[in-house]
């Protein structure tokens, strides 16, 4: 058959995460032993509260549309918990309840950016930025964060885009996939250069309660509330309270951009699931929830570190959020070493040892694999045992 798509349909590229997790799906559901740590999905389950709000709602008969930016009860849980977060009066209207926090993202980019704007992003970046700036005709300017300097932006690099021009910045910290989280010195040197030239600030939080340095998390919005009118904070419930089929995400914006994304979003999906918002409802402010799942991670992270200095060729700086191992893998990459590039390298390892891990060319990189730890114990010790076996032959 002809393919009659569109120049733009044919600029995006599929989701390499989800890509991945699927064929490791496939080889699963064929019967093969596969050691998927390419997902950054939590293994534990939704907490038992959550999910008897969710029963409840079903019993009480929430099965109709709702208000297309959400339900009120729980843009007033939102606003309230962001007001103590953040330190700023924010009130309902400036929340968007969205399909996840991909929708968000999304509505958030589409309406402040036209076809042809630039839309600056830091490398290594999630991949789905870079291709929703494509979806809407935009052109991606990478900023490069070097390994080097702890996955910090370059800020002369920053300052060079920043004076061609740049319609909004893209930060997401704790990032995924290099597990940097950013603290107020390495915010305060960004938004002094975003106040300089007027650039908006989309900020991506999903990984804002899982941070393992001190001082926790920190938000732009807080950092900086004089400027919260250029600042939209994209965040959501899939990754601390292990949410991810759930597919609750939200904004919290100005009020000028909220309507304009709720607007959008009345022509995209209507309203979140229903059932899915009075979960999501008993989960907002829940730290009691959250603090056990983010101790597991913490474990793992330790148990995953320790692995690493016993193996040979491969390097990763400790990760300070999220639950992510972003392994360089330099040293085995061309001639003589385990595979000529990352992508080889992670085909490789499926093909040969039935173990997935991210190419960073993903991620607009050359030289690392991202690996999840956002798995069960068991299967990250085998993980870690196939990855062994599988670099004796560089030794």
């Amino acid at each position: 058959m002809t393919d009659r798509s569109s120049a733009r349909a044919r600029s995006i590229r599929p989701s390499a995460t989800l890509e991945l997790s699927a064929r490791a799906k496939a080889l699963a559901a064929a019967g093969e032993a596969v050691i998927n740590l390419s997902a950054g999905e939590p293994d534990l389950p939704t907490p038992a509260p959550v999910v008897e709000a969710a029963h409840r709602a079903l019993d009480q008969g929430h099965f109709y549309y709702t208000a297309t930016p959400g339900i009120g009860p729980l843009r007033e849980a939102l606003a309230r918990e962001y007001t103590r977060r953040l330190g700023i009066d924010l009130g309902p209207e400036r929340i968007v309840v969205t399909n996840g926090a991909k929708q968000a993202l999304f509505q958030a980019l589409a309406t402040v950016t036209d076809p042809g704007d630039r839309i600056g992003v830091l490398k290594p970046y999630w991949v789905t930025y870079a291709e929703q700036a494509h979806a809407l005709g935009c052109e991606v300017v990478a900023v490069d964060c070097p390994a080097e300097a702890q996955f910090r932006p370059d800020l002369d690099q920053l300052e060079g885009e920043l004076r061609k021009g740049l319609r909004v910045l893209v930060v997401n910290s704790p990032s995924n996939p290099t597990g940097a989280a950013y603290g107020p010195e390495d915010y305060g040197a960004i938004l002094e250069r975003l106040e300089a030239y007027g650039t908006l600030l989309v900020s991506d939080e999903i990984y804002e309660d899982i941070v393992y340095i001190e001082p926790g998390h920190v938000s732009p919005l807080r950092l900086r509330p004089d400027l919260e009118d250029r600042i939209c904070l994209i965040s959501g419930f899939s990754k601390a309270f292990a949410m991810t089929g759930w597919r609750v995400g939200f904004s919290v914006a100005p009020t000028w951009w909220s309507q304009r994304m709720g607007a959008l979003q009345g022509h995209l999906t209507s309203n979140v699931n229903a059932i899915a918002q009075q979960a999501a409802l008993a989960a907002v402010g829940r730290s009691d929830l959250v603090r056990p799942m983010v101790d597991v991670f913490r474990q793992r992270r330790g148990r995953v570190l320790e692995r690493l200095k016993a193996m040979s060729g491969l390097r990763a700086h400790a990760p300070e959020g999220a639950f992510y191992l972003y392994l360089d893998a330099a040293d085995l990459l061309g001639d003589g070493g385990y595979a000529p590039n990352v992508e080889a390298f992670a085909r490789r390892l499926l093909d040969d040892h039935r173990l997935v891990l991210v190419p960073g060319s993903a991620f607009g990189d050359d030289r690392h694999l991202r690996l999840s730890f956002a798995a069960s114990d068991a299967q990250l010790e085998e993980g870690f045992d196939r990855l062994e076996r599988a670099l004796t032959v560089v030794r």
